[in-house]
């Protein structure tokens, strides 16, 4: 034990000299009333404060980092927080419209989840957990809460394909309500619809209604489109150009019915084998 005090002291020493030295001079400064040493000690006390005020910059920067990071995780988490939020929000209300459809709806209709999307190149997809197993046929309208989703284009034992509205190959026959002109939906830019055959002398307005026309074999009339966006008129064309705002959120939905609708017979078969050729 002595020996490991006698090698610990011979290892320090230097530095224990210099502690006592220090608080000698530090003794005899504070304790010494002359001018020279007042002004040591007041040199010393300004020296003192500079280091302390540093001393304390630093300590405030690594705490401010240190909240900071603090911060920016909060933000993060309130952001995922709000974005769910917001998600939860959409899905209830679009569980909330369906409902509200299916209390209202004389047509059968098979509900089921998107479990799949496909959007390339023109083309535009949804998949559905039902299929022929639930009832689902070729050429069955689908829809939401909001509005006409597509066509089923193919179907096997459990699950169906729709070809939305915002495929390059979708055309469905439509009325402008308001202008009461029936036209062609038809696929348009940067996910919206384009509306053609419409005669220039109809009266279209931003804000006037779509909806599914009697004309069409496969989809029962009085189903909402969209609403237009959009209606010019050019020069040496004797149709106007209207482009309208989908009523379906295609970027969120993930529910939706098939319509069990049975039209007339021989227009829609003629329909139906239009669509599977495609």
């Amino acid at each position: 034990m002595f020996t490991w005090i006698s090698e610990f002291f011979s290892l320090a020493k230097n530095y224990i000299i210099f502690a006592l030295l220090l608080a000698i001079s530090l003794f005899l400064i504070s304790t010494n009333d002359n001018g020279y040493t007042k002004g040591l000690q007041a040199a010393g006390l300004v020296t003192t404060a500079y280091l302390e005020a540093g001393v304390q910059h630093i300590v405030d920067y690594f705490l401010l980092s240190s909240r900071n990071k603090e911060l920016l995780r909060e933000n993060a988490r309130l952001i995922d927080l709000a974005a769910q939020t917001h998600l939860a929000l959409d899905e209830n209300e679009q569980l909330r419209q369906m409902l509200n459809l299916k209390s209202h709806s004389t047509t059968p209709l098979v509900p089921g989840s998107v479990v799949g999307r496909s959007s390339d190149g023109g083309r535009n997809f949804l998949t559905l957990d039902i299929g022929s197993d639930d009832g689902v046929d070729v050429g069955d309208p689908v829809v939401n809460g909001s509005g006409l989703v597509g066509i089923v284009s193919n179907v096997s034992g459990r699950f169906s394909l729709v070809r939305t509205l915002l495929d390059a190959d979708s055309r469905i026959a439509a009325r402008l309500v308001n202008a009461t002109a029936d036209g062609l939906i038809e696929a348009g830019s940067y996910g919206e619809l384009k509306m053609s055959n419409v005669a220039r002398r109809h009266d279209v307005k931003k804000g006037d209604i779509v909806e599914t026309s009697t004309l069409s074999s496969l989809v029962p009339p009085g189903i909402v489109v969209g609403i237009v966006s959009k209606a010019t008129d050019k020069p040496g064309n004797i149709f106007k150009e209207i482009t309208v705002q989908p009523a379906v959120d295609f970027s969120s939905i993930f529910a939706a019915f098939v319509m069990q609708y049975k039209p007339p017979t021989a227009a829609a078969t003629l329909e139906k084998e239009a669509i599977k050729k495609k």
